[in-house]
């Protein structure tokens, strides 16, 4: 079996066994650090002096839930920005890609409706970051990283395509913000070359990772 293969593997493993425990949380728990880690992240210089914010829409259960941040951004006159899933081709973008679109008001996000395969609440509209290369910070969710700021996502590889679309289109890369769980905090993590690591980490109950 090739090294590849071996990582692809542990991986998959890691992404299993994660979602299992993260399944056992109660709302309250998920909720609770949620607030904190809000908090926490309002203190991380990036994010405060930062003026185009993107941030994604949490799964109802499962990750740290980002409402409070999206209505804060809002409430410091941030522009906001929110991932698509898109599977419709594009050159030079792989079948399945991201697009970051900016969403005018806190009212638009409460408007929006599940969309896609993933069922996720996203923008079908609006400025399209990668034609201006002008955001200043991702927040970025994950099943889990470490203290070392690396990062195992949910596989599709939105995220990665993202980052290097954008870092060989405008030669420079957001401030990424890695966003968890105290639960998703791990010893190690399966690397492939693709995959990127955070500049920052803020986790549940233990707070801002530099």
């Amino acid at each position: 079996m090739s090294k590849e293969t071996l990582v692809k593997n542990a991986k998959k493993q890691l992404r299993t066994a994660l979602k299992k425990k993260l399944g056992e949380l109660t709302a309250d728990s998920i909720n609770l650090q949620s607030i904190g880690i809000s908090n926490s992240l309002f203190q991380v210089p990036q994010f405060k002096d930062a003026k185009k914010i993107a941030v994604y829409m949490n799964m109802p259960n499962l990750e740290a839930q980002t409402m409070d941040i999206i209505r804060y951004c809002f409430d410091m006159k941030k522009s906001l920005y929110l991932p698509k899933c898109n599977v419709e081709p594009l050159d030079g973008r792989k079948r399945n890609y991201l697009s970051m679109l900016e969403i005018s008001s806190f009212e638009n996000v409460l408007q929006l409706e599940p969309q896609g395969k993933y069922n996720l609440l996203e923008p079908t509209r609006g400025k399209d970051i990668m034609e201006t290369g002008d955001l200043d910070v991702i927040i970025v969710p994950a099943v889990a990283f470490t203290k070392l700021k690396k990062r195992l996502g949910h596989g599709a590889g939105f995220y990665d395509e993202f980052l290097n679309v954008y870092r060989k289109k405008f030669n420079k890369c957001p401030y990424l913000i890695g966003i968890g769980l105290e639960e998703q905090l791990v010893d190690e993590i399966p690397k492939e070359e693709h995959d990127w690591n955070m500049n920052c980490l803020v986790i549940g109950n233990v707070g801002v990772i530099h």
